[in-house]
């Protein structure tokens, strides 16, 4: 009896240990984001998913700098100057984007993309936004960039 006894409680254990954590945060994750950051930085590169999953962070200075690192060492970098909620250009002088992966692209001003930012919230310093842009590099041209999530605490 002491063997079906511990059997069952061995049997307990091991569903309760298989139990997965649901997510602490209530933001939702970006699509195609699975990095346990708490902050998020998403988009698609040239149609592939892209994700800040080894370090993401946001510093309001002058501009808002938000930068994020991913584990394949690409990283994007967005300056903006705009912030509050509203829609935007991102240019090269204004809202600047640079995406580095071996290469590096960058926002023109001949072809300007689209910023949304959805909310900024000044008490928690809590910024959430959406981005669309073609970036272009002198070496291999022009690289877009699609379906852009921002959704991070920033440091002032």
């Amino acid at each position: 009896m002491k063997k079906l006894y511990f059997i069952l409680f061995a049997m307990i254990l091991i569903s309760a240990g298989c139990k997965k954590d649901e997510p602490v945060t209530s933001e939702p994750t970006p699509v195609g984001c699975s990095s346990v950051l708490p902050n998020k930085l998403s988009c698609k590169v040239a149609g592939q998913e892209w994700c800040a999953n080894t370090t993401c962070f946001g510093d309001l200075a002058i501009i808002m700098t938000i930068n994020g690192v991913n584990s394949s060492t690409s990283s994007l970098t967005l300056e903006l100057e705009d912030f509050t909620p509203g829609t935007y250009q991102i240019r090269e002088d204004r809202n600047h984007i640079l995406y580095t992966s071996g290469n590096a692209w960058e926002s023109t001003n001949d072809n300007p993309g689209t910023l949304i930012i959805t909310s900024n919230d000044t008490s928690t310093n809590h910024l959430t936004g959406t981005f669309t842009v073609t970036l272009r590099s002198p070496l291999t041209g022009n690289l877009s960039i699609t379906n852009g999530v921002i959704n991070l605490f920033y440091t002032e």
